[in-house]
């Protein structure tokens, strides 16, 4: 029996409902963290909040679902964790990739970059631009301008302000993401996140250790995995349809189902084992996409269009038993189950029996493919 998937989702103090709802139907424990109060050099800091999260936590448990919010440490980031965030800041994969992340997710962008006005005619949208702008080269010494304190962030109105408002966004974003990485080493939590900018992160992180031999190459998180594997199935706009009680009787109903998925989804984790020198994070993941859940899906809709096709043409075949030839061409002419249930008992009996042989079928077929809850509920 594997052991509970316990999530914790790191870029803010609560997720998006999307992925809220993807979790709920998904994992076995999800866990959040307040906003925590963080500095690193006693000027510039982020404010500490409590999650919206805390005021549902116990009401999510008693309707089953196991969800969990933890006060993180504040103060200045010191020690190991500084560490990881300083050889973050001198990778110039890492800067380029939050960068991109900046331009390519919007809901990326405003996790980094709160909206609001910000004085002087600045808002997210032009302080975006301007850190959009900034070209990255290897002489950018961010580790020195992160601690200089004679340069100020949020002054836009020189190269350098702007610069170091870059570099300190890049550095709480690399505290966030290596914090739970840690947590997730020693408390076996898989870390969680929504948004693809994350995963290009981890790619350079991995590829520096891969490359540097410092600790070996990293691996495919489960949480990435799954929510990747939801988005290929289920169409966002159904996603954002489904209600947090229809989540959440999603999951109770669908429990057997749900766990055979994170069965399958680590298994595919354990067989794609470390990633290799040179392997891209987010290309990995979509070549799992296109290798193993695409065909997977198809075959499951291929079976279910194949029983009940075979379910069609054994009824109008069955016609021909209880009905003169006539009666099966009006039939075809209107072909409807109520015609069907109309036609009399001989008629009603075969086409039931059929009917359940074609449901005990589809069941076979479900039960045979991880992802057939995940099918079913892109088409509900």
């Amino acid at each position: 029996m594997r052991e509970p998937l316990r999530v914790l989702y790191y870029p803010d103090f609560g997720a998006d409902y999307s992925t809220l709802v993807k979790s709920i139907i998904l994992f076995d424990e999800i866990h959040f963290m307040d906003r925590s109060s963080r500095t690193f050099d006693g000027q510039s800091l982020t404010i500490g909040s409590h999650s919206p999260m805390r005021q549902y936590e116990k009401s999510f448990r008693n309707e089953g679902v196991p969800i969990y919010v933890h006060e993180p440490p504040s103060g200045f980031v010191t020690g190991e964790l500084r560490s990881a965030v300083e050889a973050d800041l001198t990778d110039l994969g890492f800067l380029r990739r939050f960068q991109e992340g900046l331009q390519s997710s919007r809901r990326f962008r405003d996790s980094q970059i709160q909206p609001g006005n910000y004085g002087n005619g600045e808002t997210h949208e032009t302080i975006f631009e301007k850190l959009a702008a900034i070209k990255l080269h290897e002489s950018l010494a961010p580790v020195a301008i992160l601690e200089d304190r004679n340069i100020r962030p949020f002054t836009f109105t020189t190269e350098a302000g702007i610069l170091k408002t870059f570099v300190e966004k890049a550095a709480f974003c690399s505290e966030r993401l290596n914090f739970a990485l840690k947590v997730g080493a020693t408390e076996s939590f898989s870390p969680l996140a929504d948004m693809p900018p994350y995963g290009n992160m981890l790619s350079a992180k991995y590829n520096r250790a891969i490359a540097s031999a410092s600790s070996g190459s990293g691996e495919i998180f489960p949480t990435d995995l799954s929510l990747a594997i939801v988005d290929e199935l289920v169409p966002a706009e159904r996603l954002e349809q489904i209600k947090i009680e229809h989540a959440i009787k999603i999951r109770k109903e669908t429990e057997a189902e749900r766990t055979a998925f994170l069965d399958h989804v680590l298994t595919l984790q354990a067989r794609l084992g470390a990633l290799p020198a040179g392997s891209d994070y987010a290309a990995t993941i979509n070549k799992i996409i296109t290798t193993e859940i695409r065909p997977a899906a198809a075959e499951y809709r291929r079976k279910l269009d194949t029983i009940w096709e075979k379910l069609l043409g054994d009824v109008i075949k069955g016609a021909v038993t209880w009905a003169g030839s006539s009666a099966l061409i009006q039939f075809l002419g209107d072909l409807s189950w109520e015609k069907i249930l109309l036609a009399g008992a001989s008629a009603t009996s075969f086409v039931a029996v059929q009917t359940v042989d074609a449901i005990l079928t589809e069941r076979a077929a479900t039960r045979d493919c991880a992802l057939a809850f995940l099918v079913n509920l892109s088409e509900q």
